[in-house]
């Protein structure tokens, strides 16, 4: 059995998905190169694969590796595989320069397995119930759907989608593959995008799949409230009686935590954050237990950021992994200790359609 055979039979044995999906997901997501996996005897115990996006992150944008279909067999749990695991993946990562991992934990205790190894909830979402108003009078939008996964349609639309996601600040974007993949099993599973059209441009862009009760919109974007109630009143005429619902960039106190992040190249987002905030003079130490490559004092001035392997004897602040990536990220950053709290705006950052 090769390795994509393990793998495939892990997940299997770990999640409860159907076999169309496991199938459809090994066939788009799957590569050799981001999958680890650990075994003994010729027997597969554990296997994780670190999938490649890109993110928004001030003015740039950086290479992140999401880890997916992490997995032990149950016999082969609580023997710290996964930690070692997922130990070797960051060593893997800092050796691409990938700037940070993320993950979206599958059940609510996993977040703090996760925060033993350096990850910190930093991606939050709000839920969102949409209630269909009457049909807007304008006749300038038009709403257009396919029943079938139609891949030059699809792909017609990805600009428009593309343009907004990357509007919003500390986001993982998606590039053209993986956006045809996501709308794909969207349809596998029994839902449908529709697009908004104002004259010749895009104004409208809603991926929604009906599930027990509800329909859940897994993205909306729309320019003016007439194109959002032209999608919702779609999407509402093809399932009537269900609620409409669908998880939103967080607002307010209801947010609840979606996915982590963890910083992995510090030396290098430290020089890119040096390099855009010239003014500031900082110096760090910075304790890292799973990649001990990072630890240090990093000495920030002048746009510039030296690292040095040994301890200084003056520095502003000694941090942990979980701190230094919620401030780079602009998470509640007004919760941090200072001067931490003011090196970055406090944003909100965001991830969605990881087919989680």
């Amino acid at each position: 059995m090769d390795q994509k055979q393990q793998a495939m039979e892990l997940w299997r044995q770990c999640f409860n998905d159907s076999e169309e999906f496991i199938r459809f997901y090994f066939e788009r997501k799957y590569t050799p190169e981001n999958t680890l996996l650990y075994a003994e005897n010729g027997q597969a115990l554990s296997v994780l694969q670190m999938l490649p996006y890109a993110m928004t992150w001030e003015d740039l944008s950086v290479t992140t590796a999401y880890i997916s279909g992490a997995c032990t067999l149950p016999k082969a749990r609580n023997r710290g595989i996964m930690s070692r695991l997922l130990c070797q993946a960051f060593q893997e990562m800092y050796h691409r320069r990938i700037s940070f991992t993320t993950l979206i934990p599958a059940e609510t205790w996993l977040f703090r397995y996760y925060a033993g190894l350096g990850y910190t909830p930093v991606f939050d979402y709000s839920q969102q119930t949409y209630t269909p108003g009457p049909p807007p009078h304008s006749t300038q939008s038009m709403v257009e759907t396919q029943s079938e996964f139609n891949e030059p349609w699809v792909r017609k639309q990805y600009p428009y989608f593309n343009e907004e996601m990357n509007k919003r600040e500390n986001c993982i974007q998606h590039s053209l593959e993986d956006y045809l993949a996501v709308v794909e099993e969207a349809y596998l599973s029994g839902g449908s995008l529709w697009c908004c059209q104002n004259g010749h441009t895009a104004s409208g862009w809603a991926l929604a799949v009906p599930e027990t009760d509800t329909v859940h919109i897994k993205e909306f974007f729309y320019r003016t409230p007439t194109e959002k109630e032209w999608l919702l009143q779609a999407i509402h005429t093809q399932w009537p009686h269900k609620k409409l619902t669908g998880k939103v960039p967080p607002t307010g106190p209801s947010a609840q935590h979606l996915g982590m992040a963890r910083i992995i190249d510090v030396a290098s987002m430290l020089q890119h954050f040096a390099l855009r905030h010239k003014d500031i003079r900082l110096t760090l130490r910075i304790d890292d237990p799973q990649l001990p490559i990072n630890n240090g004092t990093y000495q920030i001035a002048a746009g510039k950021c030296l690292h040095f392997p040994q301890s200084a004897d003056r520095i502003d602040h000694a941090l942990d992994i979980p701190t230094l990536t919620q401030a780079l990220l602009g998470y509640h950053t007004s919760q941090l200790p200072s001067p931490l709290n003011r090196l970055l705006k406090d944003v909100s950052p965001y991830m969605s359609l990881m087919m989680d």
